[in-house]
């Protein structure tokens, strides 16, 4: 049968490696939240970046009418 000292001891060496923060589940709730709007904006910032490089190389047609993108 196995002994709790195995487990006792990773949880420490996690502990002292990387540490451990403890948070209300509101807290972590909303942080969580926060970093999914924050990851959502960072790649349409990418796309825009991406699309403004490709007009700046000419890749890009000009578009004058609605009609045209039917």
């Amino acid at each position: 049968m196995a002994n709790g000292n195995t487990n006792t001891a990773i949880i420490k060496e996690t502990l002292r490696k990387k540490g451990v923060v403890v948070l209300p589940l509101k807290t972590y709730e909303k942080m969580k939240d926060q970093l999914s709007l924050l990851q959502e904006e960072t790649r349409v910032l990418q796309i825009i970046a991406e699309g403004e490089r490709e007009y700046k190389e000419g890749k890009l047609n000009p578009v004058t009418s609605l009609n045209e993108l039917m």
